[in-house]
């Protein structure tokens, strides 16, 4: 990469960082790699008679990698959710209806991460999507945990927020709903499946975790729970939630050097490309995630990654167990094969463990099973043909 260029990119990072702000989260990641990777390796090179060839190539990865991160700070483009009705509200949870006509589906997402990677632009909408597509969707967003929900457990969320949201969908659409379930708001909609079953149509889960001694931090995790359950009390106590750096880093660290290529590649998209705005776009939401609730975020991390409580039936709502016999609604397992976020061996489990579960493997990552260019076609026309299916 050239000099000038370089400077130019640098000179555009220190303007952004002026201008509208540093987006830190995906920076310090980048730069830890960087830090004790490429940057490590060229000093080592350096320190002998070097390879030009081998410095020259570690040189100019590094040099992307920067200039990829200076152009995704600098970039003029904003994400712009476009407006939808708002139908229920109550402390930071709010429900959105989008217009569509046919079936009621009440989307459920992550805690962890925003609602709006469900609705990110105009372009990137599932939610309009299933609107298109003869459904009348709805999606929960949890929102931004505020004084109310500072000590929530994940069934104080269930009972005071998803509940009542869900009540709102019956008076307005009738039933039954139909359910999707996102990554860990999978195990949640299963749990409203038990309770409102007589309102409930189909339930489908898309990337959502079982099995979490799949999980490559599972048993460090376990060796380490004292110290994992003091840290994050420590952090509640500091900050009245987890701030969401801890949960961005938590998935980012298990492959930096993917996380860096990112950078690297978006070094040479044409900065005006449609393709350009949709990595923006993703990366301005995984970026401004939201603090978890610390109740909460001991209950994902020890809980069920720690003590597999979800696996072995231990996890439940107030002390009463999720049943999965429970759920007679036909069911849709959706598993990615290339899901880094959910390792396929964690979410496969629950496919086994609902004998009337219709499985879908599509070769796609966590984030690509919403928003891939092609995820219409292995993903979201069967999910709209299992919920369009009439008994037989």
């Amino acid at each position: 990469m050239s000099t000038t260029r370089g400077k130019k990119d640098s000179e555009m990072l220190r303007h952004t960082a002026r201008a509208r702000g540093f987006r830190s989260d995906g920076a310090a990641i980048l730069m830890q790699f960087l830090k004790n990777g490429p940057m490590k390796d060229l000093a080592a090179l350096l320190e002998n008679t070097p390879d030009l060839g081998k410095v020259t190539t570690l040189s100019d990865s590094i040099a992307d990698m920067l200039s990829g991160l200076s152009r995704y700070q600098a970039h003029p483009y904003h994400t712009a959710t476009p407006a939808s009705r708002c139908l229920w509200r109550k402390g930071s949870s709010r429900l959105l209806a989008y217009e569509g006509s046919g079936p009621p589906v009440l989307v459920v997402p992550s805690m962890i991460n925003r609602a709006s990677i469900m609705d990110l632009t105009p372009a990137l909408s599932r939610m309009r999507w299933l609107a298109r597509n003869g459904f009348r969707p709805y999606l929960f967003d949890w929102g931004v945990p505020g004084p109310a929900e500072t000590w929530f457990e994940i069934g104080d969320y269930l009972e005071k927020r998803l509940q009542p949201a869900f009540e709102a969908i019956l008076r307005e659409s009738g039933g039954p709903v139909h359910l999707i379930g996102y990554c860990m708001g999978g195990p949640i909609a299963l749990a409203l499946g038990t309770r409102q079953s007589a309102d409930i149509g189909k339930i489908v889960t898309l990337g959502t975790p079982w099995d979490f001694s799949y999980f490559p931090e599972h048993a460090r995790f376990r060796d380490n729970q004292k110290a994992l359950e003091a840290s994050l009390m420590t952090m509640g106590g500091l900050f009245g939630a987890i701030p969401p750096l801890v949960t961005h880093s938590f998935f980012a660290m298990r492959n930096l050097e993917s996380g860096a290529q990112k950078f690297q590649r978006f070094a040479h998209i044409d900065p005006a490309s449609a393709e350009a705005r949709r990595f923006i776009a993703v990366e301005d939401w995984l970026n401004n995630g939201v603090p978890v609730p610390m109740p909460v975020a001991r209950e994902c991390f020890s809980g069920w990654l720690v003590d597999n409580g979800l696996m072995t039936g231990e996890w439940g709502i107030k002390g009463l167990p999720l049943d999965l016999s429970a759920l007679t609604s036909p069911m849709m397992v959706v598993v990615g094969q290339r899901d880094s976020v959910v390792p396929p061996a964690s979410a496969l489990p629950l496919a086994e463990a609902i004998s009337h579960a219709r499985l879908l493997e599509p070769p796609k990552g966590h984030i690509g099973i919403i928003l891939a260019p092609d995820a219409d076609g292995p993903v979201w026309h069967p999910v709209r043909d299992f919920l369009m299916e009439t008994d037989p």
